[in-house]
């Protein structure tokens, strides 16, 4: 493979190992068999095929030399839709600040990096977008980072009553079932904030904010559903400084 997907590969394993699985690229069969893939499906997956696509999930099926990767089975596949956009924003900020650009912000489908304040002097101002009427939920500020956003009330598909989310458990190989909406990551770098949101969305309020605590230059805003339906809202200690409104 080529630097950039090698460079892309490593970040992607070290944030699986991070977060126990949660995050896991070889998801792609899975992917497909839900319909989220590029090949259109004529029905929904039953349990024995899940089962069976399973066996070609995880990425401890890949070992790397150099700069290639090796996969245990044929059936393994990579697909790097969680985390190349903010890799490809952390690309193009690179690539600016070489060429002596200190002031810029990058947005790739949505994920953004941010360096400095635009020409007026005034820093850019972000907004997070709630899941009901497009809503801003609350308005950022900040100098210097990156900030992500995963969520699963744009992209799925509908099973009879039952919604089916996008975001696929790579341990069930089911549709993500907890209480998340979304979940905004700030970070240094677009490519960390990007891998680690879906993490996020794979674990619970609680979990999320704790595994946050225990790690630097990380902070993160979850729009959750409570027991009663409702929609609510939280945040880390210092995703709080990042608020304006």
């Amino acid at each position: 493979v080529d630097f950039h997907f090698m460079e892309v590969y490593k970040r992607a394993n070290a944030i699986f190992k991070d977060t126990n699985g949660k995050f896991d690229v070889t998801v792609a069969p899975l992917v497909q068999l839900w319909g989220f893939g590029p090949k259109k499906i004529e029905k929904f997956p039953n349990e024995a095929t899940i089962k069976n696509a399973l066996s070609c999930v995880g990425m401890e099926k890949i070992s790397q030399h150099k700069l290639f990767l090796k996969k245990e089975s044929p059936c393994v596949n990579i697909d790097f839709n969680g985390i190349a956009q903010g890799y490809t924003v952390d690309v193009i900020a690179a690539y600016l600040r070489i060429k002596k650009i200190n002031h810029f912000m990058v947005e790739v489908g949505g994920e953004l990096c941010i360096n400095g304040t635009k020409p007026d002097g005034q820093l850019f101002k972000v907004g997070i977008e709630g899941p009901v009427n497009n809503e801003l939920k609350r308005i950022l500020q900040f100098k210097k980072g990156a900030i992500t956003t995963s969520g699963n009330y744009q992209k799925y598909l509908m099973n009879g009553n039952q919604r089916i989310s996008h975001l696929i458990d790579p341990k069930t190989g089911y549709s993500l079932k907890n209480e998340m909406v979304s979940v905004t990551v700030f970070a240094k770098d677009a490519t960390t904030a990007d891998g680690y949101d879906n993490a996020f969305m794979a674990m619970h309020v609680k979990e999320a904010l704790e595994f946050v605590q225990k790690r630097r230059n990380m902070e993160i805003y979850i729009i959750y559903i409570k027991e009663n339906g409702k929609l609510a809202d939280t945040l880390s200690t210092g995703f709080k400084k990042l608020i304006i409104n």
